[in-house]
């Protein structure tokens, strides 16, 4: 331990002349006490000048630390090496590992640790069972899932941490905050990503028995599709500024998520200004309608909803689904009318017993894009 004052003091003038001759720290800049303690900061945490400077180059001084701890310590391996080492054909590990949605690595960069290894060696013993090319597909839905997880983890603490803190000029605690996420929460979400994917099995699982769908090699069920799409919204992006552009979408994806789930139907996916689900149940599908309209209406942030609504058999396949019936579920929304559902007959023919739940105006003849004779569908209101 150093007790001595005025070498601590020398030591630091020692620093701030490296960093100024670095071209990290000109000490005349109306930040330069922020940024001094920022790069000594960076410095007790073990990085170097050199680092620092590349860091810098990239406009990532703030997040390095943290970047830094997001690789696994130990050896590192090019990909030849850790493609053998996990019984992988190298020429199959860059194809999984370009599924994933990474570019290709350089024949001689050290990339790739210990986990990398196991994360081959799993994908290819996968693929003994259910085919290279089905595990290749699953390697790109992944990648893309937790490469979305990625960019709202990442725009939300920029929105959230760095924004705030960057006016006041507090880059120590921003750069502290960014350490914190990776060394301590990051570790608990991990976890808990593991524990919703159980459930999500499990529910999807049951969701299959429910349909009573026999396994096929297309995977075809029978199916309620539902799209739910925001009236006006191209019109009304373009008249918002970003705050309130933002509240509204917060306040649709909120409301359309927490009312699909309630009601036990599943979210295929979120397109901006629309949701689509999916339920083997049409008369889960025709309430679920009926309330994301009521709530859209009841929401003075939200602009009317309309919704599309078909049954038939669907093809559910690298977690999206495909088919007519898709497709005409869509079309119905699209011409639907703000504050109304549009349900194929298809489903008016299933339900019309149920006359104490809802009724079904209509039919009415609608040309549709992508069908040659024209559709009938009903509006569907509840009772």
């Amino acid at each position: 331990m150093n007790d001595d004052p005025h070498g601590d003091a020398a030591d630091r003038a020692a620093e701030r002349d490296a960093f100024e001759s670095a071209g990290l720290y000109d000490p005349g800049a109306p930040d330069a006490s922020a940024r001094l303690a920022l790069l000594e900061y960076l410095l007790e945490l073990g990085l170097s000048i050199p680092e620092l400077v590349q860091a810098d180059h990239e406009q990532r001084i703030l997040s390095v630390a943290a970047l830094n701890r997001l690789r696994p310590e130990g050896e590192r391996f090019t990909l030849s090496e850790a493609a053998a080492r996990a019984g992988v054909d190298e020429n199959v590990a860059a194809q999984l590992w370009r599924a994933a949605g990474f570019a290709d690595a350089r024949r001689h960069e050290r990339r790739f640790s210990g986990r990398d290894v196991d994360m081959f060696a799993a994908f290819h013993a996968m693929s003994d069972v259910v085919g290279a090319d089905r595990v290749v597909q699953l390697v790109r839905i992944t990648g893309g899932a937790t490469a979305s997880m990625a960019e709202a983890e990442t725009a939300l603490l920029r929105s959230t941490i760095e924004a705030p803190l960057i006016g006041s000029q507090d880059y120590v605690e921003i750069a502290r905050s960014y350490v914190a996420m990776v060394t301590e929460t990051l570790p608990r979400l991990a976890a808990a990503i593991d524990t919703l994917h159980r459930h999500h099995l499990y529910s999807i699982g049951r969701r299959y028995s429910d349909a009573g769908a026999s396994p096929s090699s297309s995977n075809s069920v029978a199916l309620a599709i539902g799209f739910a799409d925001l009236s006006g919204y191209t019109s009304l992006s373009a008249r918002l500024d970003a705050d309130a552009l933002i509240a509204m979408i917060d306040a649709f994806e909120a409301t359309a998520f927490d009312l699909v789930a309630a009601s036990g139907a599943s979210v295929v996916k979120r397109m901006g200004d629309a949701v689509m689900f999916m339920t083997p149940a049409p008369g889960v599908a025709c309430d679920l309608a009926i309330d994301l309209v009521d709530a859209a209406a009841d929401d003075p942030r939200l602009p009317p909803l309309r919704v599309g609504l078909a049954f038939g058999p669907v093809i559910v396949r690298g977690g999206d689904v495909y088919g007519p019936f898709v497709n005409l579920a869509s079309r119905l929304c699209a011409v639907g009318a703000p504050d109304t559902i549009v349900v194929a007959a298809g489903i008016e023919s299933r339900l019309r017993r149920l006359t104490d739940r809802y009724r079904f105006i209509g039919p009415e003849l609608h040309t549709l894009a992508g069908f040659a004779e024209t559709v009938p569908a009903f509006s569907l209101e509840r009772r």
